[in-house]
């Protein structure tokens, strides 16, 4: 029996950290469609999902309030419209 692909995504996030936009690009969806089987993974996994938040690459202000697992558009504090991340995981137990 062949898995589900959000059983691969869990495989492939215990190998890895990865954005929504490499679990997209990975497995063939549009960031949105990785978006909602990445929150129904976070809350299925809720103990073993990692995140690491978000940082602007210019002045490294990081998004720790943040609960959207999307990249944000912009820096709130310098503008700057080079985000990185967030990462995301899971544990190995």
């Amino acid at each position: 029996m062949s898995k589900t692909r959000r059983e691969q995504i869990v495989e492939f996030l215990l190998r890895r950290d990865a954005t929504a936009r490499d679990v997209a690009a990975q497995f063939g969806l549009r960031v949105t469609e990785a978006i909602d089987d990445l929150e129904h993974i976070r809350k299925s996994h809720a103990d073993a999902f990692q995140i690491e938040w978000a940082r602007c690459s210019k002045c490294e202000f990081v998004f720790e309030k943040r609960e959207k697992l999307s990249s944000p558009s912009r820096c709130p504090d310098c503008r700057n419209e080079r985000i990185e991340g967030p990462w995301l995981s899971i544990a190995k137990s």
